[in-house]
């Protein structure tokens, strides 16, 4: 079903259902200080590994994140926001590389890691913003146990307010924005903590400054 169609069959079922508006002021977060320490002590709460690195040694964080993984699948999607030398730090790590869109959801299902851009990253929470829309995609930061996100300086934001209003300024949004937080924690079995149950379980974050 098209989109356009979708939507009008909502507008329809609502018919002359109330429609209340949703303003967020301008004021109502507080300022972050320090916006990169801030995200990466949130990181670190959440159990992820924040990394922070020049453009030109970005590439090399992914290489010593890839040591002792040789013979591994590394999925890397043709964002920008990528940083370059993404080839030659897998294929020093003695892994395989595979690209997103090319390899497809068996590729990505097969894949070890998943390496993604990001749209934005928020410090009050430690949270990276990823889009589903081409060159990304849902798979590559959902179905490899490992994710790692490249996450350009200018694309940092202080709190989710920002992120909210920097979202709402977007021409066309993606069909699916996924705000990670942490590696993916499940713990309704027991009430015992296992990690990567429902996404990957080892998150790593490479602000590019």
């Amino acid at each position: 079903m098209e989109r356009a169609q979708f939507l009008a069959r909502i507008r329809e079922r609502l018919g002359d259902a109330p429609r209340l508006d949703a303003v967020i002021p301008a004021d109502w977060a507080a300022e972050v200080a320090a916006p990169a320490e801030r995200f990466g002590r949130e990181a670190a709460a959440v159990g992820s590994s924040f990394h922070r690195a020049p453009a030109s040694g970005a590439a090399g964080v992914l290489g010593r994140i890839l040591e002792g993984r040789a013979g591994q699948t590394v999925l890397v999607t043709g964002e920008e926001g990528l940083p370059s030398g993404l080839e030659d730090a897998v294929a020093a790590a003695n892994c395989r590389l595979l690209r997103w869109p090319e390899a497809g959801r068996d590729g990505a299902a097969a894949a070890h890691v998943g390496v993604t851009s990001a749209l934005w990253a928020v410090s009050e929470t430690g949270t990276v913003v990823v889009s589903s829309s081409p060159p990304s995609g849902r798979a590559p930061s959902l179905l490899p146990p490992v994710h790692v996100t490249f996450v350009p300086a200018d694309r940092l934001l202080g709190t989710t307010a920002e992120l909210f209003r920097r979202m709402e300024g977007l021409h066309e949004l993606p069909s699916n924005v996924v705000l990670v937080t942490g590696p993916s924690k499940s713990a309704d079995i027991g009430m015992e903590l296992a990690l990567g149950v429902h996404g990957p379980g080892e998150e790593h974050v490479i602000l590019v400054e």
